[in-house]
């Protein structure tokens, strides 16, 4: 270790001397080399290669049939569930504002991985209504996207507005959840989107929705492509239409699932 390296080290450990460091996933207090606690290490839920970018599964647990949707393919470093559920409930739920750099940090590692062939002019992220600005201290998707933008040296741009308000997605069946959000999104300026090739992010895929809803209107508005990528996807669970979620999900502005 050279001797720069040791005082990095050494300013560290007197930094989190005053301010403990705590795990990015659960909250947990680490030592200061880590930035993750042995348990949440250990339940990571990655999801291996390779993806089906129908859905963001990984191949191996696929159950989509290859449903397309709006999106040209849609990528996630984690499956929502153990550590990262917890994590994305800190973040969304308990207004750790902080964690979106290292959320933001692995989304663009995905970005990288998956779609390392595909350039992008832009990224966006899914928009709250002017109420749900009000009502809420910041916006999950656009915090996550200016990160990610950051970490891949990209613009970032409010490219979307969210018309009206939409019920509460978490509760309804797949099928409600596409009519719930359809025709609530709409560009900002078509002559901002046309020939772009455009990275969509927010938090939590499930059903995949509001995703498709927001990439339909950008393709209508004249973009060459719309890629999306989030931190987690939602499994399907066996036997059922909804899938998985606790009160988390894609964006809809209410901090409920999609």
């Amino acid at each position: 270790m050279s001797l720069a390296e040791k005082l990095s080290v050494a300013a560290d450990r007197l930094l989190c001397a005053f301010f403990p460091r705590r795990c990015v996933y659960c909250g947990r207090l680490i030592v200061p080399e880590h930035t993750v606690c042995e348990d949440c290490a250990a339940n990571l839920p990655r999801i291996a290669a390779p993806v089906c970018f129908f859905c963001g599964c990984a191949k191996a647990d696929c159950t989509c049939k290859q449903k397309k949707l709006k999106f040209d393919a849609v990528c996630a470093p984690f499956y929502y569930e153990k550590a990262i559920e917890r994590a994305v409930h800190r973040f969304k739920f308990e207004d750790k504002d902080f964690l979106a750099r290292p959320f933001a940090q692995e989304i663009a590692s995905a970005v990288h991985l998956n779609f390392a062939q595909q350039p992008f002019d832009v990224v966006t992220f899914i928009p709250f209504t002017k109420r749900q600005a009000r009502s809420r201290s910041f916006n999950p998707s656009e915090l996550l996207a200016c990160e990610t933008a950051k970490s891949l040296e990209l613009p970032c741009a409010p490219l979307l507005e969210k018309l009206f308000e939409t019920e509460t997605q978490h509760h309804l069946s797949q099928t409600a959840r596409t009519g719930n959000v359809f025709g609530v999104y709409e560009v900002k300026d078509a002559a901002a989107v046309q020939g772009k090739h455009i990275l969509l992010v927010d938090d939590i895929k499930t059903t995949g929705a509001t995703l498709s809803e927001c990439a339909k209107v950008l393709k209508l508005a004249g973009a060459s492509s719309v890629y999306a990528a989030v931190f987690a996807v939602a499994k399907k669970k066996k036997g059922k239409t909804a899938y998985e979620n606790s009160g988390n999900g894609e964006n809809t502005g209410s901090g409920k699932g999609l």
